[in-house]
């Protein structure tokens, strides 16, 4: 527990920090906000997230944490998802959202050996067309259309 201790003071001062910033930026008003408004919400919400967990770290201080903070971890597959999320950005504008997304979903799902095909399947498709309903529908942004093209 004594990381969670000194990491949670760490991004208490960075949120102290960025609350000063965003102060200086200006808030605004209710009806009128301003530039710092979003990065002021952000860093009060980082605060209250870190004063709670240094809270937590100083209430279980005689637990103590015999194991690293990285050992029993797959990182085989770590790295192929990270490999996966290079090379999607890259046939990105190639193949489009749609296809891109697609296969990424497939692949991490089949990386992941949770279900059966069927499920990674249905998963793939419900969540390509949904993030493509949020972004192209809803909020109206630009995705690249590849060979797909609507």
């Amino acid at each position: 527990m004594a990381y969670d201790r000194w990491t949670s003071l760490f991004w208490l001062a960075l949120s102290v920090g960025a609350c000063v910033k965003s102060v200086f930026l200006g808030i605004g008003a209710p009806n009128k906000p301003g530039p710092g408004l979003v990065p002021f919400g952000a860093s009060v919400g980082l605060g209250i997230l870190s004063a709670g967990l240094f809270i937590q770290a100083m209430i279980k201080k005689g637990e103590s944490r015999e194991e690293s903070l990285f050992a029993g971890k797959n990182w085989g597959r770590i790295l192929f998802i990270i490999l996966a999320i290079v090379i999607y950005a890259k046939i990105l504008p190639l193949m489009g959202y749609l296809v891109t997304t697609f296969f990424l979903m497939l692949f991490v799902f089949w990386l992941a050996e949770t279900k059966k095909w069927y499920w990674i399947l249905f998963s793939s498709l419900a969540i390509t067309g949904a993030s493509h309903l949020v972004f192209a529908v809803w909020l109206k942004c630009q995705l690249p259309p590849g060979i797909l093209s609507f």
